[in-house]
């Protein structure tokens, strides 16, 4: 009797703990984290942000290289001036100065004013009339010149062309001085026919 009261109350404890452990939940031994899926949030968030990061830094990286890049590919593309080598510098061209004709009036006719009256025309004319004085020669005034005439004293005849032309003198009455230091490109003798020439 007592032999089978104990094997029922073994029956029994075993039951019960049968259904203990079929009730009571699984416990294990590792400790779950009750935020996993806020883990999940901060690795996408981060590995987006990183791949934001690289397109960016791409895209700069381009824009800079086209910057850097264009001046040099300018220079590459400009035209060589024909006849230039490769390489070198085109030459300036020297600045052409005008040289104003010098001028020096004489009076050759004895009228007053006279140098001052073609002094006037030829400044208008863009003529530099550096000088106004009697005509002298060996030391002595003459003013008995008939006919006006113009002294060259460089031996650039266009200039003293130029002035003739000017005045209305024909180029038949060019002269050429032999003074190796001139002062003064051109002289004009005014004579006595001084009522013909250009003063307008």
């Amino acid at each position: 009797m007592t032999g089978q009261l104990r094997r029922r109350r073994r029956q029994a404890t075993q039951i019960i703990r049968k259904k203990s452990l079929q009730d009571s939940p699984v416990i294990s031994p590792y400790p779950q984290s009750k935020s996993s899926g806020g883990w999940r949030k901060l690795i996408l968030l981060f590995i987006t942000v990183v791949i934001l990061g690289l397109i960016s830094y791409y895209l700069y990286s381009i824009s800079f290289f086209n910057q850097a890049s264009s001046p040099v590919q300018q220079k590459v593309n400009e035209p060589q001036a024909a006849g230039q080598a490769v390489g070198t510098q085109p030459e300036e061209q020297p600045a052409v100065i005008e040289h104003r004709i010098q001028i020096e009036i004489l009076n050759g006719c004895g009228k007053n004013g006279v140098a001052r009256l073609f002094q006037s025309y030829l400044r208008d004319q863009g003529f530099d009339v550096v000088n106004t004085d009697n005509y002298i020669v060996k030391g002595k005034v003459n003013w008995d010149v008939e006919h006006s005439f113009v002294i060259d004293h460089i031996g650039v005849a266009e200039r003293a062309k130029a002035v003739a032309r000017s005045l209305g003198i024909e180029p038949e009455r060019i002269e050429t001085s032999n003074n190796p230091h001139p002062i003064y490109d051109v002289s004009i003798v005014v004579g006595k026919d001084y009522k013909r020439l250009k003063t307008k």
